[in-house]
């Protein structure tokens, strides 16, 4: 772009940034001394395993299921919607 329509997108631009001058700080320094201080809490927590998408959630969910089931181990799932009654999401 020349002249005004350029100068008009750059000065757009330079209060848009007199906005919000700060940086985000992305790291997770800040999580990282908030779960020390509450004694690493997530170290506690069983290993969890999200099926998202949008197809094939529910037969991923039985293959898992089966598979895991199979060697021994626990299996919870908590699945969405429920056909009658909210307590079927729980299994």
């Amino acid at each position: 772009m020349t002249g005004k329509p350029a100068e008009a997108s750059g000065r757009i631009l330079a209060r848009l940034q007199q906005l919000h001058p700060k940086l985000i700080d992305l790291s997770l320094g800040r999580m990282e001394r908030l779960l020390k201080n509450l004694g690493n809490p997530e170290t506690r927590l069983p290993p969890v395993i999200h099926i998202a998408g949008t197809n094939g959630k529910g037969s991923t969910l039985a293959y898992l299921d089966a598979i895991l089931s199979a060697r021994g181990q626990r299996v919870d799932s908590y699945v969405s919607p429920h056909l009658v009654h909210f307590n079927e999401r729980i299994r």
